[in-house]
């Protein structure tokens, strides 16, 4: 860098942090969000204008459920220079955000709130409420919180029905453990998760898959999802063999990754699917 070029860079960032050191106090004004699912909460949940900038993948409606919507605000790699020119009042980061760059940002003394995952639906409430805690909008956050819970209800698998055996694959070959959000809204679609006895999040060699006794396949992508190598597996003509003897569903990532009302969606996708198989269990 040249001399002249770093020091405007250090008087720039001197100038960032006294802005955010003199409103620190106040409710939050220029909120930047470093994270996926807390891009989304804060869009959901903040004062219109007060969110400045989310990550590049909620303006990707392969990725983001407010696509739309985030495509309205200035786009992030979650790199601390770009949340710093901002001068945030609030940054958002994540389980994956980079920890240099969340290090950073607090050497600088930006306030930074670091969400949990959303691991269940008690921790998409957790999440929920961490995040209208910090944009002070609780009452909004409890809003939202009735909002997912009442949905959710709403498209429970009714329990009376038989219970079918299903496993989720998604790219890279990985599949879902208990534990999780995706093995809740297994359970809450009237599905038990075979991998489960696994053990946690892992790769399940196809060999594996294909001896595994399930009545569902669950597919993590869109139906006209683009082809990637991560997805590939996906495609391979074990899985498609697979299809003769199991119920496949495809079911996009976005609708199960973060703790927002897309999870009813994702339940209620999952009973729909699965309907003509429960009902043909229910005749055997």
């Amino acid at each position: 860098m040249l001399p002249g070029a770093a020091v405007a860079a250090r008087g720039f960032l001197c100038a960032a942090l006294l802005t955010i050191s003199s409103s620190a106090q106040a409710a939050p004004q220029r909120v930047v969000s470093l994270n996926l699912c807390a891009d989304e909460l804060a869009l959901r949940l903040a004062d219109p204008g007060t969110v400045r900038s989310v990550t590049f993948l909620s303006q990707d409606p392969r990725y983001g459920n407010l696509a739309s919507l985030a495509a309205a605000v200035r786009a992030n790699r979650g790199l601390a220079e770009e949340a710093l020119a901002y001068r945030p009042d609030l940054v958002l980061a994540g389980g994956f955000s980079d920890p240099a760059t969340v290090f950073a940002l607090k050497r600088f003394g930006a306030r930074v709130v670091e969400i949990g995952g959303a691991d269940s639906l008690e921790g998409a409430r957790k999440q929920i409420r961490d995040v209208a805690a910090a944009l002070d909008q609780t009452e909004r956050g409890e809003a939202l919180i009735a909002e997912i819970d009442r949905r959710v209800d709403e498209v429970t698998a009714d329990p009376r029905l038989p219970r079918l055996r299903a496993v989720v694959l998604r790219p890279n070959g990985y599949s879902v453990g208990p534990g999780s959000l995706a093995d809740e809204i297994l359970s809450r679609a009237g599905l038990i998760n075979v991998a489960s006895q696994l053990g946690a999040d892992r790769q399940v060699p196809l060999e594996v898959l294909a001896r595994l006794d399930a009545d569902v396949l669950i597919l993590d992508r869109e139906d006209n999802g683009g082809p990637s190598l991560a997805g590939a597996i996906l495609d391979h003509p074990v899985v498609q063999a697979l299809s003769r003897r199991m119920t496949i569903v495809s079911l996009p990532s976005r609708l199960w990754t973060c703790g927002g009302p897309e999870i009813a969606e994702a339940v209620r996708r999952l009973v729909a699917a699965t309907a003509g198989a429960r009902a043909r269990e229910a005749t055997q």
